[in-house]
């Protein structure tokens, strides 16, 4: 279905709102199409007949027509514009809705970007389509209709002489939009490619300083700008020969008026004041028929956004919600992987029939290679990605069956480079218990060993740490990151790379905080540093998503297997970092 016509179903949702605006609509349009008939009159009955003393009559019903014109329409405006503010806002939570709900597949795949163009510029797009259509579109067509009506009843041949030219307007219209259609397909694909490079520059912009890009970025950008304005420039060229020949075939209408129209009056068929009417008449068919030959350059523009917004509200959803669900189990119990199976989506086996327990209150550490799957693990846990094949259970439930809400809120996760929201250091806490009072606040930033720093800070819980936590170390933004699950206080707790890019004394300070942390919870470590895993009740050494190895740091090291090369290789090689 046409993106436009599905977006046009949300008015369905104000119908007594529609109905008023068209109804205003109509009733402006009845008062000013009786204008033309106010000036026949006055013109074959007052001012031909020498009825000086009644002109004013005539003034004055023409004033009184303009007067309800204005007012209604001063009414429709306000009533139309609620009404587009509704759809717009309606669209925009559905689209943020949909976005909120989508799998981490769709972030990985699609920049960040081109998402950003759609939800602001596509939006607005539409945005613009909505306004312009509704206020000035329904005004237009009343005005075409209303007035084709007029002119068929004042004379008919003139009138049929008129309106020729509206027919092929019509189809210049429509193969205008259908022509269009690509080119403004392009244009907003170009509009996304340079949105996506611009956002990247934002996040990279320290990596493109540190190592001189600046030049390079530049041409990148200018290249992707030149190709926007050249697919731009493509669209326009077409409407600056389509806008001008549609407004030349509309100057026949008042030819023919001129032609006819003339010779009916001097054979004495039409009177004066007919043949003015008449011609104000035309006039007023043929400016909203200009209208809405621009509203159908903007719709072509609106049609390709409104597609581009409804392919997000269309994507099929990877990770679904369970009809029935289950509750999440209290208390949580084993977590169990039961013969799992996972790849992405155009890659290669992942996780292969991996079975694994992670016991109830105690610590489990996955150590691997890059690539050996075990992030995978944690975020199939999450739900981020549903398994391929196999089962996923906490306490004998299946994952699958809990509400995400529900199973997401009983895990909490301190991740390698942590996340904070722009905004003060309460508000960021508060994420994980919106109940919470200050004095619990204080007590998790003690536990998380980051109330020394944030008693320094000029404002405390009210300082502002700007996007992603900028204005704060990453050691600090960790802590804070601990803090606020163990606020959250869930069952399961995961740490992942939790320490991996911090110096050796604000590692130590992250891991007493994690040592609070993980007191009387199931907990998920992922870990290349080996230190950090000696004390886990199990450690699992992972490669190409199967188990290699399995137990804890001394049976392993007795094993004199994979798990013991990689510490003797750490191991030798912390004392000479320790020496530089």
């Amino acid at each position: 279905m046409n993106a436009l016509l599905r977006i046009a179903k949300y008015f369905l949702h104000y119908r007594l709102a529609f109905a008023t605006t068209l109804f205003l609509a109509i009733g402006s349009t009845a008062f000013l199409i009786t204008v033309p008939m106010v000036i026949r009159y006055v013109i074959d009955n007052i001012v031909l007949q020498g009825e000086a003393r009644h002109i004013w009559w005539g003034v004055g019903a023409a004033l009184a027509c303009f007067f309800g014109r204005d007012f209604l329409n001063c009414i429709r405006i306000r009533v139309n514009n609620y009404l587009e503010q509704q759809v717009l806002i309606d669209l925009r939570k559905d689209v943020h809705d949909k976005l909120l709900n989508m799998s981490a597949q769709y972030y990985e795949t699609n920049p960040s970007g081109e998402i950003a163009s759609r939800i602001i510029e596509d939006v607005q797009n539409v945005e613009r389509v909505i306004l312009d259509g509704t206020e000035q579109g329904l005004v237009a067509l009343a005005s075409v209709i209303g007035v084709t009506g007029m002119l068929f009843w004042l004379e008919p041949t003139l009138a049929a002489l008129v309106i020729i030219p509206l027919p092929i307007l019509i189809l210049l219209g429509a193969n205008h939009a259908k022509a269009t259609r690509k080119n403004w397909r392009r244009v907003r694909r170009a509009a996304g490619r340079l949105n996506a490079l611009l956002v990247e520059h934002m996040q990279g912009y320290r990596l493109i300083s540190a190592f001189a890009l600046k030049p390079r970025e530049q041409k990148r950008f200018m290249a992707r700008a030149v190709d926007l304005k050249e697919s731009t420039l493509r669209s326009m060229r077409r409407w600056s020969i389509h806008g001008p020949a549609t407004n030349f075939i509309a100057s026949t209408g008042v030819a023919a008026i001129l032609g006819y129209g003339g010779y009916l009056l001097m054979q004495g068929t039409m009177s004066a004041g007919t043949f003015v009417s008449f011609y104000a008449y035309c006039a007023m068919l043929y400016e909203p028929v200009g209208r809405l030959n621009q509203l159908n350059h903007l719709i072509s523009t609106g049609r390709v956004s409104g597609d581009r917004v409804m392919e997000i509200l269309d994507h099929p959803l990877s990770v679904q919600e369970c009809e029935k669900p289950v509750k999440f189990p209290d208390p949580a119990g084993d977590v169990i992987f039961n013969n799992v199976s996972f790849a992405y989506e155009e890659r290669s086996q992942v996780i292969e029939n991996l079975n694994l327990i992670l016991p109830a209150c105690k610590t489990t550490a996955l150590v691997g290679h890059t690539g050996a799957g075990k992030s995978t693990i944690a975020n199939l846990l999450l739900r981020y990605y549903d398994v391929t094949s196999g089962e996923i259970t906490i306490g004998g439930h299946d994952v699958r069956k809990m509400r995400l809400d529900d199973l997401r809120s009983n895990i909490g996760i301190v991740a390698q480079e942590p996340f904070l929201f722009d905004g003060t250091i309460k508000e960021n806490l508060l994420l994980a218990n919106e109940s919470a009072s200050e004095e619990e606040l204080w007590e998790v930033l003690k536990a998380a060993h980051a109330d020394e720093f944030v008693r320094r800070l000029p404002e405390e819980l009210d300082t502002q740490i700007g996007e992603r936590g900028v204005r704060l170390s990453l050691g600090e933004k960790q802590r804070l990151t601990i803090a606020r699950v163990l606020l959250k206080d869930p069952p399961i707790v995961i740490l992942d790379e939790a320490t991996a890019s911090v110096d050796m004394i604000t590692e130590h300070k992250i891991q007493l905080a994690l040592d609070r942390l993980i007191k009387n919870r199931s907990v998920l470590i992922i870990a290349h540093r080996l230190s950090t895993v000696r004390k886990a009740d199990q450690i699992v050494v992972l490669q190409r998503g199967t188990i290699l190895e399995k137990g804890t740091h001394e049976s392993l090291i007795e094993m004199n297997g994979h798990y013991a090369k990689l510490w003797s290789i750490q191991s030798d090689f912390i004392p000479e970092v320790a020496e530089t």
